[in-house]
This record gives C-alpha cells, sequence and structure tokens, in this order.
C-alpha cells in the first residue's frame, strides 16, 4: 500500500488555507486558464516532499502563500506534510511540519510549526512509502558512491510537467538535470522489481559477508606483514647477539628457533667496580713532576759546582802563573838592595823596582791563596761527586716512573676495552631484552585460517545467488513487458509508430519503436504530438506494472498540460476544443479517454491527476473534473492578492 495524493493547499499570511481536492482513485482533472496556478501543484508536491528548493513560480503565489501542505492517503493512515514558503528571493527554508494519524486532515494554519527537519521528513515518507532498506553497488572500476533509493526518487516516475511532456530528449521528470539520468539508471531497477526485497536481503548478507571477509583478509594480511617483520628483526638481533658473544657464531636459525635462543640468553653480567686508573695515573705523573723538579735542582745545583771549580781551576793556574814568575827572586843577594838601581848593571832605573820583601810578601801570599784552593778542590770535587750520585738516582727514578706510566696506560687501555666490551654487551642485551618484550607473534586469531576459508566460501555462495545476469535477465523481461503495455496502449492513439514494438531504452532512458527499418529513439520521431503521447505511454505502462507489482512507487500520476501538441495555451478559449480541427480534436479526445481508462483499469489504488486547458464536455470528462479555474478563479484566490 502506498501513497495517494487527497489535498494540496496552500495557506494565506492571514491564516486563509485553500484547498485542491483531488479523486481518491481514477481521474482528476484540474482544467483552467493560464497562470492561474495549475503548474505550480508539481512544485508544491515537490518541495512538500523534501526537496531541497522551492520552484514554485515567483509572482502572485510566491507573494501571497506563507505554507505550502500535501495531505496523502496511505488507505489507513493519512500523512499531512507541509513547508514553510521561503522568504522573497530565496528559494529555500528549513521549517517543515509532519502530522499522521488515521483522520488527520488539512490542519489550521496556526497549527503549522516545524516539527521535523527535512531529512527526517524524507526518510520518514521513504519508510512509511514501503521502500525497503536497499543500496544500488556501482559497477567495479566506477567511482561513484552507492546509492540508496528513496521516496525523492521514487517521485521521479511519478511527475510530468509541460517542459517534460513534450520534450524529445528528456522522458522522466528532471532528467536534464546533472547527475539525475545516472541517478534514475540506478534506482529503476529496484522500482521495477528486478532488484525485489529477496534479492536485497541476499545482497545486505552478501555485503555482511564481504565486511567480514575483509576484515579478516587485513588480519590475515597484517599478521604475515608481522612475521615478515619479526622474521627480519629477529635475525638481526639474533646477529648482534652473536657478535656481542651471547651466542655461537653461524646461520640464523628459523624466527623460533632464534626467538627461543635469544631467549635464554640472560642479563649482561653485572658490571664489575672498575680500578682506579685515573687516580693512579695522577699520582704518577705527580711523582714524575716532582723527580723532574729534583733533577733540575741537582743540575742546577751541579752546574753551579763545575763553574766553581772552573773558576777554582782558572784561579790556580794564574796564581802558579804569577808564582812561577817570582820564583827566580830565590836568587837575589840577601840584605839592602838599591832599589833605583839596576841589580845586573847596576844603572839607575826610572821607577824603583819592588824590594825582595815585598816580592816575598807577594810570593807568600800567593802560597797561601794556592793552598787555599788546593784545599778547596776536594772538596767541591765531593760535592760533585754527590751531585751526580744524587742525579743518577733521580734519573732512575724517573725511568722507574716512566715504566710505571706505560705500565698503567697499558693497563688502562686494556680496562677501557674491556669496559666498552661490557657497555656493548649490556647495550645488546637490553636490545634483546626490549625485543622479546615488543615483538608479536602475528598469530592473530587461533582460528584465523580456518574462518578466512569459511568467509570466502560464504561470501562465493552468496555471490552465486546473487548472480548479475540473473538481475538482468529479470530487468530484461519486466522492460519487455512493460514495452508490450506501450505497445498495446499505442493502439488507441494515432501516434506516428503506432503498431511498431515498442519498448523502454534504460541506456538512454527513452522510448524506441522497434520498426521494419529498424528502432527509432524518442528523440527521432517527429512531432510534439508523438513526443506526448509516448511520455503518457511510457508512464502508464510503467504505473500498471508499478501498480501490478505492488513496488514502492506512489499510486499518483500527474501530467502537466498532455494536450498542449494540439490545443496550446494560445488558442484556449474556455477549454473549448470544438475549435480545433478534427484531427486535434480527435488527438485530444483519445488522449484523456487513454488516461480515464487506464485510471479506472488500475483503480482502486491509484490516481492519474491531469492538468490542462482543455474541458471536454463529456460527461466522464466533467466527473473527473475536480476544479475549474476560470473566471476568476485560481489556486490563490483573488482576495488574497489584497494582503
Amino acid at each position: 500500500m502506498t501513497l495517494r495524493l487527497w489535498k494540496i493547499v496552500v495557506y494565506g499570511h492571514r491564516g486563509q488555507a485553500r484547498i485542491v481536492k483531488f479523486n481518491p482513485h481514477g481521474l482528476s482533472i484540474i482544467t483552467g486558464a493560464s497562470k492561474t496556478g495549475k503548474s505550480s501543484l508539481i512544485d508544491i508536491v515537490d518541495y512538500c516532499t523534501g526537496r531541497d528548493t522551492c520552484n514554485v513560480a515567483d509572482g502572485v503565489i510566491r507573494r501571497a502563500v506563507s505554507w505550502y501542505g500535501v495531505l496523502f492517503d496511505r488507505g489507513d493512515t493519512r500523512i499531512f506534510v507541509a513547508r514553510r514558503n521561503p522568504p522573497p528571493g530565496e528559494t529555500r527554508n528549513p521549517e517543515a511540519y509532519l502530522e499522521v494519524g488515521g483522520d488527520v486532515d488539512v490542519p489550521d494554519h496556526a497549527t503549522l510549526t516545524k516539527n521535523i527537519t527535512v531529512e527526517a521528513l524524507e526518510a520518514y515518507l521513504t519508510s512509511t512509502a514501503g521502500i525497503s532498506e536497499n543500496v544500488h553497488q556501482p559497477p567495479e572500476g566506477q567511482t561513484r558512491a552507492p546509492l540508496t533509493a528513496n521516496f525523492r526518487h521514487a517521485l521521479l516516475f511519478s511527475f510530468q510537467d509541460q517542459d517534460e511532456i513534450d520534450s524529445r530528449k528528456v522522458l522522466f521528470h528532471r532528467q536534464g538535470e546533472p547527475f539525475i539520468p545516472q541517478t534514475i539508471k540506478d534506482v529503476l531497477p529496484y522500482f521495477l522489481g528486478a532488484v525485489d526485497e529477496e534479492h536485497l536481503r541476499k545482497q545486505a548478507e552478501l555485503d555482511q559477508a564481504r565486511k567480514e571477509l575483509r576484515k579478516l583478509e587485513r588480519l590475515a594480511a597484517e599478521k604475515e606483514e608481522v612475521e615478515t617483520l619479526v622474521s627480519s628483526r629477529t635475525a638481526d638481533i639474533y646477529r648482534e647477539a652473536q657478535v656481542a658473544g651471547f651466542l655461537p657464531e653461524g646461520d640464523v636459525p628459523p624466527p623460533s628457533e632464534a626467538i627461543a635462543s635469544l631467549r635464554s640468553i640472560g642479563a649482561a653480567e653485572a658490571a664489575e667496580r672498575e680500578p682506579d686508573l685515573d687516580g693512579v695515573q695522577a699520582e704518577l705523573q705527580t711523582e714524575r713532576a716532582r723527580l723532574r723538579s729534583q733533577l733540575s735542582a741537582v743540575r742546577e745545583e751541579l752546574r753551579q759546582v763545575r763553574q766553581v771549580e772552573e773558576l777554582a781551576g782558572g784561579y790556580l793556574d794564574e796564581v802558579l802563573e804569577q808564582r812561577s814568575r817570582l820564583a827566580p827572586l830565590g836568587l837575589l843577594p840577601k840584605g839592602a838592595q838599591d832599589v833605583n838601581a839596576c841589580a845586573l848593571c847596576g844603572t839607575s832605573l826610572d821607577a824603583p823596582i819592588p824590594t825582595v820583601a815585598e816580592l816575598t810578601a807577594s810570593l807568600k801570599d800567593l802560597d797561601g791563596q794556592l793552598r787555599t784552593v788546593k784545599r778547596e778542590m776536594p772538596r767541591l770535587q765531593a760535592l760533585q761527586a754527590d751531585l751526580f750520585q744524587r742525579r743518577g738516582g733521580i734519573e732512575a727514578a724517573l725511568s722507574e716512573n716512566q715504566r710505571l706510566i706505560n705500565e698503567h696506560v697499558a693497563k688502562a687501555e686494556q680496562a677501557r676495552a674491556e669496559r666498552d666490551s661490557r657497555l656493548h654487551r649490556a647495550r645488546t642485551s637490553g636490545r634483546i631484552t626490549y625485543f622479546l618484550e615488543t615483538v608479536r607473534s602475528g598469530n592473530g586469531p587461533s582460528d584465523l585460517e580456518t574462518r578466512l576459508v569459511a568467509a570466502r566460501e560464504r561470501t562465493n555462495a552468496l555471490l552465486s545467488l546473487l548472480d548479475p545476469d540473473e538481475v538482468r535477465e529479470r530487468l530484461t523481461s519486466f522492460v519487455n513487458i512493460v514495452g508490450e503495455y506501450m505497445t498495446v496502449y499505442s493502439a488507441r492513439l494515432d501516434l506516428e509508430h503506432s503498431g511498431s514494438r515498442l519498448r523502454l531504452d534504460l541506456r538512454n532512458l527513452a522510448v524506441v519503436a522497434d520498426t521494419p527499418d529498424g528502432p527509432v529513439p524518442l528523440q527521432r520521431m517527429g512531432s510534439g504530438e508523438n513526443w506526448v503521447g509516448y511520455h503518457v505511454l511510457a508512464h502508464l505502462a510503467l504505473h500498471k506494472w508499478f501498480r501490478q507489482k505492488e513496488r514502492p512507487v506512489p499510486a499518483f500520476l500527474i501530467f502537466d498540460q498532455p494536450s498542449q501538441a494540439h490545443y496550446p495555451p494560445e488558442r484556449d478559449v474556455e477549454g473549448n476544443v470544438n475549435i480545433l480541427g478534427d484531427a486535434d480534436r480527435e488527438a485530444v479526445y483519445r488522449l484523456f479517454r487513454l488516461m480515464a481508462d487506464v485510471a479506472k483499469e488500475l483503480t482502486p489504488g491509484f490516481q492519474i491527476i491531469v492538468i490542462d486547458h482543455a474541458d471536454l464536455k463529456d460527461d466522464w470528462f466533467a466527473d473527473a473534473v475536480v476544479e475549474r479555474w476560470r473566471g476568476g478563479q485560481a489556486l490563490v484566490p483573488t482576495d488574497w492578492l489584497d494582503q
């Protein structure tokens, strides 16, 4: 059971309500003159059911109306939806109203207030129309997102406004807008029933199975990745342990054995207390400095002694030379002697010669000095010998000190090497401990492989049940049936290709007539009469299928100006088609008669609403007329215009 249109209402700014009521089943006709608001009815229903923008034309209606409302009848429930008219210059208003109940009718204006969001309203209508959870998955390789059919999509098959019904390029409502053609292609299989609820249930199970399979495959990939990483890291840390001496040299065993060997390694040896080599080194250097200082002092003292000795030696030589000069004086006669005459020749001297006493005194003094010098020489030599001995001792001590220093340096180098080795082993031990603490086994769930196999089998089983060829075959079969309906109905209209087999071309969203000369698509058919006729045929046939299969498409179909190819608005004279030629008058008659008969054929539970200028005089037509908008009658009463 799906929705039918019961009433459309517009509210004035002073709370007035203008209600347009439709026949609950069969044909409803609103006939009238131009500019009375007929074509706005589709836009009002479109807007009230969740369209983002209000496309009601600017003018009287947009100025005089505050809210638009639609009352749906679902048989057991009535659903009233309303949207506030956007302010002047705007096309959107988020205020929406929803009222649901068994006896709900058009509420007062004062009742209207926002009680639902537009998105929630669309979701509610989708659910209440019977549209089950569904999703269209684009074929692999295509980038567009999956699409879920909803109530807004269903309305694409319920409207034919005056710009669409005579188009040779578009067949469905809003087909000329971006992305809508692909949307129609994606959702039509669901609304036709080629993708039924059982298929959707299996599809949902398949989606869940694929999700589980992807999860398990991801875990398996992670496990493989971890195992590869663990193998590489294990080999590296194993080699480090070999270098550090924890493990014997040789090839790296398999990861499990390598990890077991690494676990067997205990903590690195406790650090030994290192000797205070630096303190010993400092003491030796201090001692060496002290010895060097002593050696320098001895050498200085020895230099000074040598200098004194050299001075004494030179002085002694000088004294001996002086004494040797005075020695001959011992040959002179003793007694008085003339100091002014030469002792040899007796000649007078200019300068008197020293007396013997004076020479003797000098010689005696030289002897004294000579004895003194000779007496001090042994002491100098003894002192020098002592200094030599001290220097030798100090040099020996320095040599020993150097030996000790060299020995200590060697010990220090050995200790440093041992310390570096211990540090390397300690670091390696730490790296091994960290590796063992952080390494993941990579096993994942213990039954991962079993679950993976089961998930693949379940996915493949569901895929076999959801054979896309089956869906295509069902879709082809259903479309052929719809085409057969079109072909049968076309015999009622005098169209260019009547009698040919008609079909829907879902790839190009067009009607195609299979003629002896080949397929003729809608866009290659001539004249507006054919375009309108094939639009009507296609939609009547589709809704016959929808009703027979109880598909969740609203059970109403609105045609706007289907007679325009024969009875255009500029030729309208009070809706009287008798002004037309016989061919056009008969064409209009056949078109309305077909719509009335199909509406009756699908009654109960189906409505066809026609908005047109034509006003036929036949009783069946008059019985279907629910509104005549002429002589001041229109969607918006004239007294609202004075507000």
